[in-house]
């Protein structure tokens, strides 16, 4: 046998899915094909190796040549055992002749192909979403962008994983500066495993609350970015491609003419964030702000529940988040049903029962639904932070420590931004 067969063979003995099979050249010198069945489609290994040795044996005695007899879109010359450990377990077919090693790409369709936006639905725009094919999402992107410009650079991820990571610009737009350091943090953790998109955003992220890694499933919304000259990385076995310097605007803002979208997104913002907290400071600190018939209404309202404002706005803003993680993880059969549950049943009896006010269910509902409208997930745990940072200074502080507080998160978020570039 083959020593490379024989090496092959010995280090898959314990796999199997591990295939190595024999074939006549003619010669003493059999050809051996080696796979991995569950990554490889075998139609492609009958048309691309199988039918043209047979067909040149037909017309000749033996083969003394093997590449130009072989077929198939992507054909590389291997020289030692790990380019051959690499292409097996990238959905190749290793092909042993003589001294001679060839791969030949026969990779399965294991993916379940280009679909529509699951998070991102556009109601006049493409439908086309990225999938786990890292090399179909590379086509998504280039099948917008037909520019000699367009630059795709390729690491391998991790020692067991060998996760593709695709970092993609423009090199006439992009900054310089960022892309060096994006490289330099790829290369630099080469061998940290990476399974998901989030491996790498815990690597180059560079704030612990505001977001700067944008996440998309659309490659209308990857193209534009391109386009204004950021940095874009595609993970293999991801349907998340991450844009890298995203603003916060890019995270309250997606891609539209509409004005009045625009101004609605901002309004929902601060309506999220601000209403418990302003409600709070109303209500313990600065009465006088308040209308004379809404604060007796106010403490008609209260005057049956047994906790402090605070309290009671911090119970319901829990239960809340409890119930939108809930509902995420909940098959989709079922989420609607606890929904229901959590909002009209557990909110009614709450109410009655006294152990909340009616104010409060509103206040929080305004603020709860107010953040439906954000879908990004970094910017969302962003607002929760945010919402009971400003719950609890105006609780303590009122109106004055509110304000406060609100310059200092404006001037927090714009140091972010201008540091956008600076990973490290």
């Amino acid at each position: 046998m083959n020593g490379n067969a024989k090496y092959l063979k010995k280090s898959f003995q314990d796999n199997p899915d591990f295939v190595l099979r024999e074939i006549e050249s003619g010669t003493k010198d059999k050809i051996y094909l080696a796979f991995f069945e569950s990554l490889v489609d075998s139609a492609n290994i009958a048309d691309f190796v199988i039918k043209n040795v047979r067909a040149y044996l037909n017309l000749n005695k033996k083969i003394k040549d093997l590449k130009p007899i072989l077929g198939g879109p992507k054909l590389s010359d291997l020289t030692n055992s790990e380019e051959m450990f690499y292409h097996l377990e990238n959905g190749f077919v290793v092909i042993l002749h003589k001294d001679k090693i060839f791969a030949i790409e026969a990779k399965a369709n294991l993916d379940r192909g280009v679909t529509m936006s699951q998070t991102e639905p556009n109601m006049y725009g493409p439908k086309d979403a990225f999938c786990e094919n890292y090399q179909k999402n590379v086509g998504l992107i280039k099948r917008r962008i037909k520019n000699k410009n367009l630059k795709i650079e390729s690491v391998d991820r991790g020692v067991y994983t060998k996760t593709k990571i695709g970092v993609i610009y423009i090199d006439d737009k992009v900054d310089k500066t960022a892309l060096e350091k994006t490289q330099g943090i790829l290369n630099k953790f080469k061998d940290t495993e990476v399974i998901d998109s989030y491996d790498i955003v815990k690597e180059l992220e560079n704030s612990a609350v505001f977001p700067t890694i944008l996440k998309t499933e659309t490659p209308a919304i990857v193209a534009r970015y391109l386009l204004k000259g950021y940095i874009v990385l595609t993970i293999d076995n991801t349907p998340f491609v991450l844009v890298l310097n995203a603003r916060f605007r890019n995270f309250i803002n997606p891609f539209t003419t509409d004005d009045f979208v625009r101004v609605l997104r901002y309004l929902c913002l601060f309506l999220t964030v601000l209403t418990p907290a302003i409600y709070i400071a109303l209500i313990n600190f600065d009465q006088e702000a308040i209308p004379t018939s809404l604060l007796i209404s106010f403490s008609e309202q209260r005057s049956g529940v047994p906790f402090p404002a605070i309290v009671e706005a911090v119970i319901m803003l829990v239960i809340c988040e409890v119930l939108r993680e809930s509902d995420i993880r909940f098959p989709s059969n079922y989420g609607s049903s606890a929904s229901i549950l959590g909002a009209l049943i557990l909110g009614e009896a709450a109410v009655s029962a006294g152990f909340v006010s009616p104010i409060m269910i509103i206040v929080v509902a305004i603020s709860f639904i107010s953040s439906l409208i954000f879908t990004q997930v970094k910017l969302v745990n962003a607002l929760r932070v945010m919402r009971f940072v400003f719950l609890l200074v105006a609780s303590f502080l009122g109106l004055y420590g509110l304000s406060m507080t609100i310059i200092a998160f404006l001037a927090m978020m714009t140091n972010v931004q201008m540091n956008e570039g600076n990973y490290l």
